[in-house]
């Protein structure tokens, strides 16, 4: 039986981005699917078979004080390719570099893509849209040499996983052959979350939680422009680090009374326990995990598209809003803490919803769609837990 290379470019502690890749590595690992997982470094708490740190001990520590992140990509980079150089396929993720793509594809690999948001095409279209509608200045947030190389490795890679149906659609937008696509999720972990099953306290006034980065691509501006027409007898609490343009507004919206502001925390289970509802406006998103741990939680989603991931359906377990109309958000705002009924119905149905979206599900039919693309990969009869 094959195994599976895998390599990541960044840090692996376990939280945000590089939680996908040990998640699955995990769960393949422990369904008789075998994959490794190069990491240019990892804490001694994280110690896995599968999990290949390039440096560690005062070799790492001295490779991230003395060098910037892109030569820590570089080294791992080089070692996986010495390493692996012979494998095929082999599993690439975001931020490597476009020579790491051609010298597999020169040693004849299949190549398989990460694709943990949208295609930087679509995400500039998007972002510059916004800044008008909002009368803000723009950013350039990539520029085209970045855009033609992403482009580049795309055309290179023989599969790409695509983790919500926003990303998969910005592949075809940019003329990414369909049947290369991929479409799959992000998912949640239940072990992160102990108390998921407890039931919340009641709180006197209903609470909207946004958790994330608070800035123009997680849609704030609308957010808080929506928050200030609906005027609510109700608090939105904020979670996440402020981007500096969107300070002016936030503070402004703080003086108000009806916002509140936590920086950050190491347990964001227990700030999904103080919420009622769960918003995410966000207009650029790959598989907002935050949205599928909020539902676990049984906190109902108002949502833009984006922000739905793969798992919130509207009607059924969330709200899926437009992304720019402010009106219709507060609309939604106001009928949420208007009907608590509703409220609850829709937060039942979302944590039964994320039932299916635990990591071990997520890794499972993510394994099965590789099966199905390779069958020399994992060619033995699986015995799934």
């Amino acid at each position: 039986m094959k195994n599976l290379p895998i390599l990541f470019g960044y840090h692996a502690s376990n939280i945000g981005n590089s939680h996908i890749p040990m998640s699955l590595c995990r769960f393949w690992n422990e369904s008789g699917r075998p994959a490794t997982l190069t990491v240019p470094g990892t804490e001694p708490e994280f110690a896995r078979p599968w999990l290949y740190p390039v440096t560690s001990g005062l070799a790492k520590t001295a490779l991230y004080r003395l060098t910037n992140p892109a030569q820590s990509r570089t080294l791992a980079e080089a070692v996986f390719l010495r390493r692996e150089g012979a494998s095929s396929p082999v599993y690439l993720w975001a931020g490597l570099s476009l020579d790491i793509f051609r010298r597999f594809k020169e040693k004849g690999a299949s190549i398989i893509v990460e694709r943990i948001n949208c295609h930087r095409a679509t995400s500039r279209k998007i972002l510059m849209h916004a800044t008008g509608h909002w009368n803000m200045p723009f950013k350039e947030p990539f520029n085209q040499q970045e855009i033609d190389d992403e482009n580049r490795k795309l055309n290179i890679a023989d599969a790409i996983f695509c983790p919500s149906p926003m990303v998969t659609a910005s592949m075809l937008e940019n003329g990414i052959p369909e049947n290369k696509l991929l479409p799959s999720s992000y998912g949640w972990a239940p072990e992160r979350f102990p108390s998921v099953l407890l039931q919340k306290p009641e709180n006197p006034k209903p609470v909207f939680l946004f958790a994330g980065t608070i800035c123009l691509r997680k849609g704030i501006p609308l957010l808080l422009e929506a928050w200030k027409r609906a005027s609510l007898d109700a608090e939105l609490l904020l979670c996440g680090r402020i981007d500096e343009p969107m300070r002016p507004l936030v503070e402004q919206q703080l003086a108000s009374g009806t916002v509140r502001h936590i920086a950050y925390t190491h347990d964001i289970g227990q700030v999904f326990r103080m919420a009622d509802a769960f918003v995410f406006p966000s207009l650029e998103e790959g598989g907002p995990m935050v949205t599928y741990e909020a539902m676990a939680h049984g906190i109902p989603p108002l949502v833009t598209a984006m922000g739905a991931g793969a798992i919130a359906e509207n009607g059924k377990n969330g709200i899926i809003l437009p992304d720019l109309d402010a009106d219709a958000w507060a609309a939604a705002l106001t009928d949420m803490a208007a009907n608590p009924e509703k409220c609850m119905e829709l937060g039942d149905a979302a944590r039964k919803r994320a039932q299916q979206f635990t990591w071990q599900n997520v890794a499972r039919q993510r394994g099965d769609l590789l099966q199905q693309r390779y069958p020399q990969l994992w060619n033995q009869k699986q015995q799934q837990p």
